[in-house]
């Protein structure tokens, strides 16, 4: 390869890297446990297994309003838009009504769903289901938040 070949060679493949898109650096990804008003502590309590496409995060419980948090890279860059986590959720009202439920991905659609930025997923369980709790911002840039019914509660055994 001649020496004008290779220059021409790296020129065109800084072009190519400076338009691509830059993979999202602020994934975020919530999941809280809002259920109260029972009695019995084993009712209250909320079990988790989540996972993505590269790492299985495991069994977990969460108590009446804790929560758990995982902040990660996304790679929003076709064709490797692959960011993808989900779980599996039971509580003492059951299950949700998908056996697995996908709480974040980088598909645009999806992040549209989760509200403003979309880089920010949030999920909650509460007594009579399991919300997605979408971020959304008033006329002044405020912050604030609208719980969405995405499953009730069902028992599948």
């Amino acid at each position: 390869m001649g020496r004008n070949q290779g220059w021409c060679l790296f020129v065109a493949a800084a072009v190519v890297a400076a338009l691509l898109p830059a993979p999202t650096m602020a994934g975020r990804l919530e999941l809280k446990n809002e259920i109260s008003g029972v009695t019995g502590v084993r009712k209250l309590k909320l079990a988790v297994r989540c996972w993505s496409n590269e790492d299985a995060l495991g069994w977990d419980t969460l108590k009446p309003m804790q929560s758990r948090v995982w902040k990660f890279t996304t790679m929003n860059m076709w064709p490797f838009q692959k960011t993808e986590f989900r779980c599996q959720f039971r509580s003492g009202f059951g299950t949700t009504s998908q056996d697995v439920v996908t709480v974040f991905s980088v598909q645009s659609g999806f992040r549209k769903e989760c509200g403003d930025g979309g880089d920010e997923c949030i999920w909650v369980a509460k007594r009579d289901g399991f919300y997605q709790r979408r971020i959304v911002r008033n006329d002044n840039g405020r912050k604030s938040f609208v719980d969405i019914l995405k499953s009730k509660w069902v028992w599948k055994w």
